[in-house]
């Protein structure tokens, strides 16, 4: 069998590799140039959220270290998966980002029969962040720690209630794990954010429930909420007398979650290189630091080939999880 090659039509061996020389130095041009124009950081959570704050303060010390404004743009919705979507299918020229996560690459996969996104259609960045689950109650309630909780719970079946940001994220499975692992007769009422599920839980209409640290921390110190521990192998500063679960015969309880930065598949490498370099200056920020610390997460970086395999590995440990608890939505 022989083969044979086409070149464009009135061009010559010579002249075509000349051609393509000329594109590929022109191509080279343009990402050496880059950015020439703004840039759009797609957040597929709330405003005000944790992730909408910290990816607001990373936009800001981007935007310096490019020299080009960061746009954030909330796209929430559809367990993060409208703002996912969105990105997946933009240009591949940088000028578009998704400040994405655990949510969006670990969870949704493995919940979602219909998902309209896949990782490989998204080019990662960088880590920036992880955060630590903590299960919270009404500080009315009196409950002494996680044991109190479920002694109680298991004393009155079918009268517990614990609230949900949306199913399928991490506030809901860690609700459904403790479920599961301390074998209790609790019911779920979901809202569209965690600030809904928060005021449910000021209110008294749910009983528990499992979420991040900076939104709440006002609320603990000033004892309308209690929380009873928290995700992880230690504890944190800002709440330094909060145990751990592991600490209180839970040592699985609660997924930690993260965020890190997107790209659409296909970005020219300078281009690629031109945004890690930039998000690691901003990830480096004092004032998103201090940010991150009151929030109870520590900001950490990757390289773009480790933070690669480490969406993949998480990828894993969260369908373990998600198929454990027998959960789908759709």
């Amino acid at each position: 069998m022989t083969t044979s090659h086409i070149a464009a039509p009135g061009l010559g061996r010579r002249g075509f590799a000349a051609t393509l020389a000329a594109l590929t130095t022109t191509t080279t041009a343009r990402a050496e140039s880059f950015p020439g124009r703004p840039l759009r950081l797609v957040m597929p959570y709330g405003p005000g959220s944790e992730p909408d704050t910290v990816g607001r303060l990373l936009a800001q010390g981007m935007g310096a270290a490019l020299g080009q404004p960061v746009v954030v743009e909330n796209r929430n919705g559809g367990s993060s998966m409208i703002g996912a979507e969105a990105v997946a299918n933009a240009k591949p020229d940088g000028y578009t980002l998704l400040f994405g996560g655990s949510t969006v690459f670990a969870a949704n996969p493995h919940l979602f029969r219909n998902i309209r996104y896949s990782f490989e259609q998204f080019q990662p960045i960088t880590l920036l962040m992880r955060g630590r689950i903590v299960l919270y109650t009404h500080a009315a309630r009196g409950y002494t720690g996680v044991q109190d909780l479920v002694a109680r719970i298991r004393a009155a079946p079918g009268r517990f209630r614990f609230g949900s940001a949306g199913h399928g994220n991490g506030t809901h499975l860690s609700a459904e794990q403790f479920r599961a692992q301390a074998g209790l007769d609790v019911s779920d009422i979901s809202y569209t954010n965690s600030s809904g599920m928060q005021q449910a839980l000021l209110r008294d209409d749910v009983d528990f429930v499992f979420d991040g640290v900076g939104a709440y921390l006002p609320l603990v110190q000033e004892g309308r909420l209690r929380p009873l521990g928290i995700a992880g192998p230690n504890r944190i500063a800002v709440l330094p007398n909060l145990p751990t679960f592991a600490e209180q015969g839970f040592p699985e309880l609660g997924m930690p979650y993260w965020y890190g930065l997107y790209a659409p598949a296909g970005l020219p490498p300078a281009v690629l290189a031109r945004l890690h370099e930039a998000a690691l200056r901003g990830a480096a920020d004092p004032t998103l630091l201090a940010r991150a610390e009151q929030q109870g997460a520590t900001v950490e970086t990757l390289d773009v080939e480790r933070f690669t395999a480490m969406n993949r590995s998480e990828h894993a440990a969260w369908g373990q999880l998600i198929r454990a608890l027998n959960i789908r939505l759709d």
